[in-house]
């Protein structure tokens, strides 16, 4: 298959994935140039970086133990792509963290940026093995297993990255939020190396392999079904919390117990106002509701009480 339709066709499930993951994020999506930064980085800078490093570590370990043998099958694909790659992702959401950190409003925020550049990555990355295909069969069959079988794995690793990032975010003390942000690289390198080792098992013991993969994909299932139910059980209590003393001076009541709703966007609309204007009225409430939250736990963040003032003025517009 050709490059060109090769890229066109993988682009389809990799869009379908980063609107799954950005759909997450319910009441406060994330600035659009964040999110291309974070699947420009995976796919281009962190995909590059990954050859460089496997190839020369891919040196010292045939060296040691033969060139295609298992051992060294097994050692690269379930150590060293897990490290280097996850490593690499992950400096994405690093960079956002450190240097935009007041967009930078909780776990699920890193979750949306860690599975952008993982995704990324993956498409960089099917789009190298699907034009190494040699015949129309192969291509279709790859295709089903890296992007439906396997395809959100790559971003579900670096999430979890995200995640530990989304939780260091108000935690003071440095060693604290150090310790959690490791403690989620290893994770996910921990996750990515069950599956690659699962793979690379199959030649030898391919029993073994099918119920580790199987427990891999069941946990991945259940991790995002868990996942989402809190992010959206959380969101609505934040703006439960944070937009109470709002009530009736921003916000009317009506506005408010819609807002934290089950049925947001039913009740929103009910009361008359426009899809536009129900979309950026939760996403100014919960705006509003971060940025209280991160005035209360780390103090004004040379900002956080003269954007409170600015959201609160944009808000008084749907007060009625």
């Amino acid at each position: 298959m050709p490059l060109p339709l090769t890229a066109i066709a993988l682009a389809i499930p990799a869009y379908f994935y980063t609107w799954l993951i950005r759909s997450s994020d319910r009441f406060e999506k994330e600035p659009a140039p964040y999110l291309i930064l974070a699947f420009f980085w995976g796919a281009v800078p962190a995909i590059a970086l990954a050859l460089v490093l496997q190839v020369s570590l891919a040196l010292p370990i045939e060296t040691l133990l033969g060139r295609d043998s298992p051992q060294s099958n097994l050692v690269q694909s379930a150590i060293g792509a897990p490290v280097t790659e996850e490593f690499l992702k992950a400096i994405a959401v690093a960079v956002l963290y450190l240097t935009r950190r007041r967009e930078f409003d909780g776990w699920v925020d890193g979750m949306v940026y860690g599975a952008m550049a993982g995704f990324g990555f993956a498409y960089v990355e099917n789009i190298l093995y699907l034009t190494q295909t040699t015949s129309a069969s192969e291509w279709v069959s790859l295709f089903v297993l890296r992007t439906v079988v396997f395809g959100g794995l790559h971003g579900f690793w670096t999430a979890i990255v995200g995640i530990g990032f989304g939780l260091a975010r108000y935690r003071r003390c440095a060693l604290g939020q150090a310790m959690t942000v490791t403690a989620s690289l290893l994770g996910a390198m921990l996750l990515h190396l069950i599956h690659n080792g699962a793979i690379a098992l199959i030649e030898i013991h391919s029993d073994v392999a099918i119920w580790v993969a199987l427990f891999n994909y069941g946990m991945l299932c259940v991790a995002m079904l868990v996942l989402g139910w809190i992010a959206q059980r959380g969101d609505r209590a934040r703006l439960r919390t944070y937009l109470a003393d709002e009530v009736p001076w921003i916000i009317s009541r009506s506005c408010y117990q819609a807002i934290g709703s089950r049925n947001s966007y039913q009740l929103l609309a009910a009361m008359r106002l426009s899809i536009a204007q129900q979309r950026r009225l939760v996403q100014l409430a919960a705006e509003l509701a971060h940025k209280k939250q991160q005035q209360q736990k780390m103090g004004d963040e040379n900002g956080n009480q003269a954007e409170i003032e600015r959201l609160r003025q944009e808000l008084q517009q749907y007060w009625r």
